[in-house]
This record gives C-alpha cells, sequence and structure tokens, in this order.
C-alpha cells in the first residue's frame, strides 16, 4: 500500500473529525498505520489549517471533501467533545470507521480502522493519530 495514499485517507478523514469545541488555527497531526501489508508501522506528520466554518461544521467539510477526493466520508456520532464517521472508497475497495476526540483545548487523539481489498490483496489498517493546535494559520 502506498504509503501517500494513506497519507490521503488521513488528511480527509481525520482531519474534519474534530468536534464543535475544536479551535480554528495550524493543527499538527501525528499518525501511526499498522497493516500485515507493512514490514514496520508506517508513521507521517503533517500540518493542517482548520478554518472558523471547519471546526463549527465538520459535517459540511466533510461533505466537500467526498465530492472531491477518493474517499466518501459520511458523518456518525457527535458530542461536544468526539465525532465518529465511516468512510467509503470505491476506487481502492476499502471502507472503514473512525473516531477522534478532544482531549484538552488544543489536542486530539483518534483512531481509524480500514479494511478491503486492494489490487488484489486482502487489507486491514489500523492508524491511531494524535494532534496539537501550533497556533493561528500561516497563509
Amino acid at each position: 500500500m502506498q504509503k501517500r495514499f494513506v497519507t490521503a485517507v488521513l488528511l480527509t478523514a481525520c482531519a474534519p473529525a474534530f468536534a464543535a469545541k475544536l479551535q480554528p488555527g495550524e493543527w499538527e497531526i501525528n499518525s501511526t498505520t499498522t497493516s500485515p501489508l507493512f514490514a514496520t508501522a508506517q508513521s507521517s506528520v503533517f500540518k493542517y489549517c482548520v478554518t472558523k466554518e471547519d471546526a463549527e461544521h465538520p459535517e459540511a467539510w466533510m461533505a466537500r471533501q467526498s465530492e472531491r477526493g477518493e474517499c466518501e466520508l459520511i458523518p456518525g456520532k457527535r458530542t461536544a467533545d468526539s465525532m465518529t464517521w465511516q468512510m467509503s472508497c470505491p476506487r481502492t475497495n476499502l471502507t472503514g470507521s473512525g473516531a477522534a476526540r478532544l482531549t484538552g483545548p488544543a489536542t486530539v487523539e483518534g483512531e481509524m480502522k480500514l479494511s478491503g481489498n486492494f489490487q488484489g490483496h486482502a487489507v486491514r489498517m489500523s492508524t491511531r493519530m494524535s494532534g496539537k493546535r501550533l497556533g493561528p494559520c500561516k497563509s
């Protein structure tokens, strides 16, 4: 499985998973993906600017990403500090679910699981992520 695909899925699914109390600004997300397909765990770090609109309405952000991306994101249960989602990626024949919760005023943690068949191989992936707000968006 390509590392770039995993990163794209994380950018699409994890960034909007924050609930209404999420502070807008520049966030750094650290993720670790494990799968029987990988010899070792795959780690990624990326930054994402969360706008005020994204923080207040993650479902709208998910709908926009579903229109543009490889995966459809379906919002699930949302509380004041957590959110769940389902996802379906028809091009890569993967489905999964995820959850994220705010662990403090500027920190988040979550998990996502995907399974299916990709390029003729049975795939199971589990991704754990943590994030922290760095400050205002740079752009």
